[in-house]
């Protein structure tokens, strides 16, 4: 068997494979038939939390109630849920939620920027808030009483709580979608175009057809799987 050419590099392979839906459980296959109007995407996520279904349902009943019966709202929802991905290297995820973000109420350019520095869009002061939040939660740091009391006067007891709960909830799924290297439906090796005639090196290409999120990637890409939740992905 041939190698890959030295431009191709090829994903290294799941560590627990994810089961064909003809193997899940049919109160796993019954979650991935009712949520089918949130579009694709979450086939290979399933069939990872297969291998432990009662943990998957009750993972994913927590992803269902956060999407479709949370109290922030669409808008400020997919500004955690992009932010967070963003921040934790998951550019899937980030490009997966750019057609709820639209319906939401996001603009093209609001969706480009949560991958960038806060300063540097126009944002709402509560938006800003939610955003400087991801940023600390993704970093593992405390979130400073002077911020705490900017998020309070926007957000009621039930939505704070709601929104710490959806950016773990994100980070918990990046991460260990990320240690079993579970691959989004569909992955292909990733292309990487030489830098020039004298050979110094390769960077990453974006594959032909597919949009990726701007910014920088985090070294560990922990995210690379794709959907965080059962319903909408966050």
């Amino acid at each position: 068997m041939t190698s890959p050419p030295a431009h191709v590099r090829v994903p290294a392979p799941p560590r627990i494979p994810p089961l064909p839906p003809s193997e899940w459980p049919a109160t796993l296959r019954s979650l991935l038939a009712d949520s089918r109007k949130d579009g694709a995407g979450r086939v290979n996520l399933f069939g990872t939390l297969a291998h432990h279904p009662a943990l998957a349902h009750a993972w994913l009943s927590l992803a269902r109630v956060l999407t479709h019966e949370g109290t922030l709202g669409g808008r400020r929802r997919e500004l955690v849920v992009l932010r967070t991905a963003h921040r934790l290297g998951g550019t899937f995820v980030h490009e997966r939620h750019r057609t709820p973000a639209t319906a939401a109420g996001l603009t093209a350019a609001e969706i480009l920027a949560t991958t960038a520095a806060p300063e540097t869009h126009p944002w709402a002061r509560e938006e800003r808030a939610l955003l400087e939040t991801c940023d600390l939660l993704a970093s593992h740091s405390a979130l400073p009483d002077g911020l705490w009391q900017r998020l309070a006067r926007f957000l009621s007891p039930e939505q704070l709580i709601e929104l710490l709960v959806l950016a773990v909830q994100t980070a918990a799924m990046c991460t260990a979608l990320g240690v079993l290297r579970t691959p989004s439906d569909g992955a292909v090796p990733e292309v990487l175009e030489e830098s020039g005639a004298d050979g110094g090196g390769a960077h990453p290409v974006p594959e032909p057809g597919r949009k990726c999120a701007a910014g920088p990637r985090a070294t560990a890409d922990p995210c690379r799987s794709g959907a965080l939740t059962s319903m909408d992905a966050p």
